[in-house]
């Protein structure tokens, strides 16, 4: 922990994430939950070949990707992203207000709705679930500072008391961080509620063969009617590319996650259905300022302008990424795009390296995750830009689990992921990456009194004309200081049979299978 905040809250998008512990089988003895075909009908079973697996069920730990996206289809939130990507729209509450004063946000909550095993939901379970979500000592509890508390207004009723304004309340509530569990299963199992979770969403776990596969079944008391419309789902764990791949082409698994963009193409021609959601990952470099030279802004802003974003969209993404041009993804907020963005230039690089304190160059070492040849050819481009005003790069492959204890122990260079933004709002990673309180700014011991100041004033802003002007400033000043370097808006890469229907990633990748079947 730094500064009493969470370790695990910035992901590491795409990486395979091994838990390392022995394959148990767990078993949800329910009966509720076996899957019953309409009469005369087969049960539809979808299988999906995804790249690593979960590590818990309790969103309130929760901070690696294969969790995060099994969750969503097991539980549900009061709200849900919008497919705009820039609003939020019912989905267990089914309206709210906010008082005058931006302090107290009631919620309705949509009646009729039961868990899994047929417990009706209650406002007793989401003040549960959502005073674990606002926890400061849980992995995400920073995405809902202001909030103080929760409480019920009546059994169909919550309210959500803050200590100030909180623009982006709303978004906070439609991530998984917000999930609604059931209460009675928490007090039963506590902790233990990372294998045995209980939800309201429209499918639930009969078995989950850990570091191998996981069955979901569909929930008979879900209260959408007529959903789901496949009885169970099969997640296969397949943490290498291309047997994912030529899974898929044999017909052994139905969907696949993690597409090699070097591939799109190939399956397309076999006649299989890709799903390219340009979304809300950005592949960017984070540079450690307590590692000399990287503690000068000259140094930084040299490094930036030496990657050739264009050679990586095109050479490494196969023209499925676009430029980054902003800290935010493009789908965000209040993005900016003419916010002086970072560009290639070497004549302005080797002019920045110039007037800094290794004006003849340098060597910088860059830590990638072991085995992951895009993340491997986008540094390999930004080695060749490096080369060209001195200053030479060093590529470590470090196995995922180790590089991720590295950066939370803060002993690196430079690391390189991809950052997902997991709400519509800017805030998440602005404030994560400009708020020294915040984990040192991402672990760059970035430290801009004025950047912290505008982010809380963004937070509390409900002006949508104030906030944007006060988010063109920010991703101003991370343009100019270069804490990170943005590269380009990643792509989320998805394969199908083509007998696979209603299968549709939100803008973040996220996926849900309630509307999906198979002909």
């Amino acid at each position: 922990m730094v500064g009493n905040r969470p370790m695990m809250r910035i992901r590491l998008t795409g990486l395979r994430v091994v838990s390392g512990l022995v394959a148990v089988t767990l078993f949800v003895p329910m009966t509720m939950m076996l899957p019953r075909a309409s009469a005369g009908a087969p049960a539809v079973t979808l299988t999906m070949a995804r790249n690593a697996d979960m590590l818990t069920w309790d969103p309130y730990p929760t901070g690696d990707d294969p969790s995060i996206f099994t969750q969503m289809v097991v539980y549900d939130r009061l709200v849900k992203l919008a497919p705009s990507n820039k609003d939020v729209q019912p989905e267990l509450a089914t309206s709210w207000k906010v008082s005058p004063d931006g302090l107290t946000a009631t919620f309705a909550l949509r009646q009729g709705v039961k868990f899994s095993d047929g417990s009706p939901l209650t406002a007793d379970d989401v003040v549960l679930s959502l005073t674990r979500a606002i926890d400061q000592k849980s992995e995400w509890g920073f995405l809902f500072s202001p909030v103080k508390s929760v409480g019920k207004v009546d059994d169909h009723t919550i309210a959500m008391h803050m200590s100030e304004p909180f623009a982006p309340l709303l978004a906070a509530l439609s991530t998984f961080a917000a999930s609604i569990y059931s209460k009675a299963q928490f007090e039963k199992y506590g902790q233990e509620m990372a294998q045995h979770p209980l939800g309201t969403g429209a499918f639930t776990l009969e078995s989950w063969q850990k570091g191998s596969q996981i069955t979901l079944v569909k929930n008979q008391n879900y209260w959408q009617p007529g959903k789901p419309k496949i009885d169970r789902i099969i997640m296969r764990v397949v943490g290498d590319d291309n047997t994912r791949v030529l899974q898929l082409q044999s017909g052994q698994v139905d969907l696949i996650d993690f597409v090699p963009p070097n591939q799109v193409q190939q399956i397309r021609g076999a006649g299989q259905k890709v799903y390219a959601v340009n979304g809300t990952a950005v592949l960017r470099y984070t540079l450690n300022e307590t590692i000399k030279p990287l503690d000068e802004v000259n140094v930084r802003a040299a490094l930036a302008h030496a990657v050739d974003r264009e050679a990586v969209a095109k050479n490494v993404y196969f023209g499925l990424a676009t430029v980054a041009r902003s800290l935010l993804p493009a789908t965000t907020l209040y993005y900016d795009p003419n916010a002086d963005p970072m560009t290639y230039d070497l004549a302005k690089a080797k002019a920045f390296l110039a007037k800094s304190s290794v004006p003849n160059g340098f060597t910088l070492t860059v830590q990638l995750p072991s085995g992951n040849q895009t993340l491997l050819d986008a540094a390999t481009i930004w080695g060749n830009g490096l080369k060209e005003i001195g200053v030479t790069l060093k590529i470590q492959q470090v196995e995922t689990t180790t590089l991720i204890q590295i950066r939370n122990a803060e002993h690196y260079t430079v690391y390189n992921a991809a950052w997902t933004n997991d709400t519509p709002d800017p805030d998440e990673l602005m404030g994560v990456a400009m708020d020294f309180k915040s984990q040192h700014a991402a672990h760059t011991f970035y430290n801009n009194p004025e950047a912290q100041q505008l982010v809380a004033q963004a937070r509390r802003e409900l002006d949508p004309i104030k906030r944007q002007a006060l988010y063109t400033q920010l991703q101003r000043i991370e343009s100019r200081d270069a804490p990170q370097i943005y590269v380009v808006d990643v792509p989320r890469l998805y394969a199908s049979s083509p007998n696979i229907v209603g299968f549709e990633p939100n803008s973040q990748g996220k996926y849900g299978f309630e509307n999906v079947s198979k002909r």
